[in-house]
């Protein structure tokens, strides 16, 4: 695949992060301010190749320096108000991990809005593997 075409489906995904981003920060604004059992460990906030192949195509600035820090705990990009990161810069296991409320919250909503989602999702999934060769089946 040429820089190009890399490029051209990194910024594709960035969009496909940025449309179901709203959808999911309103269910984590509902949801995780109250939880008591944070998720955002800082093993969570680690890029790992397919993301670091994703972040050079659309030539994102990172940090991938974790030396040093605890992998339990809290994620260096946690802050008081949530994530300090924009959705499409976070490590895709940390963006996509729901947890049992959060998945309930998301499942509960208008179920017109919801399917719209998934769909996006299953997009945004497929435009993914796209850029990292994976095969889609």
């Amino acid at each position: 695949m040429s820089a190009d075409s890399k490029t051209e489906i990194a910024q594709e995904l960035r969009e496909a992060f940025n449309t179901v981003s709203p959808f999911i920060e309103k269910h984590t604004s509902i949801v995780c301010p109250g939880c008591k059992n944070i998720c955002c460990a800082d093993r969570h906030g680690r890029y790992d190749s397919d993301d670091i192949i994703f972040l050079k195509a659309i030539g994102a600035d990172f940090v991938q320096d974790h030396s040093g820090r605890d992998e339990n705990s809290t994620c260096r990009f946690m802050t008081a108000t949530g994530c300090s990161l924009v959705r499409w810069m976070r490590p895709f296991r940390c963006t996509f991990f729901f947890c049992n409320p959060l998945l309930k919250s998301l499942e509960n909503d208008n179920a017109k809005l919801y399917r719209a989602f998934m769909d996006y999702f299953k997009h945004l999934v497929d435009v993914r593997q796209n850029l990292i060769g994976e095969d889609i089946k």
